[in-house]
């Protein structure tokens, strides 16, 4: 599995150092260690600012990141800090790992008060055994955190209007399919319709829970009412239809064995 690892120190030279220590640190957990030898951890941004970050972060969709943020990103008392930054990436990036990179330990009050939920601080002044020694560390504990989070039985679709995140629990969703607007998908639920910026392939790949029937449509397979063979038509609860591919009846025809509450016409 892939660990995005993002940095934000508006010293470029100490972030760039943070950036070298962090891999250092990451190639040593792996070398060192056979439970990680499948594991990636790779620094994908070095930023300065938080605007770097917050750009950088939504433009890639970034998720089950490791961020090192520095608390204080500006000698101006009114800006942007590293705070506010991680308030950002927790909506954006619900999983998110935040190690706060400060000489300070004075604002470990407001992380608290603010509930950001970091899982570290590292103390800028530590010298460079101990630094990699608590990189180290702080990594190992980020992986088991997302490998928790991600593996804990939680299956939800999530998907993003604008800068708002949405998440649908896998038991409400009926099917996806091609919207009318380019580049668009609805999603039909029990409880109604949305519809966002994405594609059929993108889902699936990422929904294990989904089934694709067409190059236009995944389903919920918990939520199938009926399968009509002769017609290729899925029906559910509310009474939509979907088509399925003639490519597809074979993963269509696996179904029932897998969810014999399924009704077949």
């Amino acid at each position: 599995m892939k660990y995005p690892v993002i940095i934000c120190d508006d010293d470029r030279t100490l972030a760039n150092n943070l950036a070298n220590n962090v891999k250092y640190a990451a190639e040593n957990l792996v070398e060192d260690n056979t439970a990680y030898e499948n594991v990636e951890i790779s620094v994908e941004q070095v930023a300065t600012t938080f605007e770097q970050v917050v750009s950088y972060v939504v433009a890639k969709d970034i998720q089950n990141a490791i961020y090192f943020l520095d608390i204080e990103l500006s000698q101006n008392s009114e800006a942007k800090n590293g705070v506010d930054l991680a308030e950002f990436i927790k909506k954006q990036d619900p999983n998110a790992q935040i190690i706060f990179v400060t000489a300070y330990d004075k604002y470990a009050p407001l992380t608290y008060r603010r509930r950001i939920g970091a899982i570290d601080y590292i103390n800028k002044a530590l010298d460079q055994n101990d630094m990699m020694k608590r990189l180290e560390e702080t990594i190992t504990g980020a992986i088991q955190s997302i490998n928790n989070l991600t593996k804990s039985g939680r299956k939800e679709l999530v998907y993003k209007v604008g800068r708002r995140i949405n998440k649908v629990e896998d038991t409400n969703i009926y099917y996806l399919e091609n919207s009318p607007t380019q580049h668009k998908v609805t999603l039909i639920t029990e409880t109604g319709s949305a519809e966002f910026r994405s594609n059929i392939s993108k889902i699936s790949d990422e929904n294990d829970f989904l089934v694709k029937v067409s190059q236009s449509c995944v389903v919920n397979p918990n939520n199938i009412d009926s399968i009509d063979f002769s017609k290729k038509t899925i029906t559910f609860p509310n009474g939509d239809e979907v088509i399925f591919a003639r490519s597809c009846r074979k993963n269509v025809k696996n179904l029932l064995s897998k969810y014999p509450e399924i009704n077949v016409k």
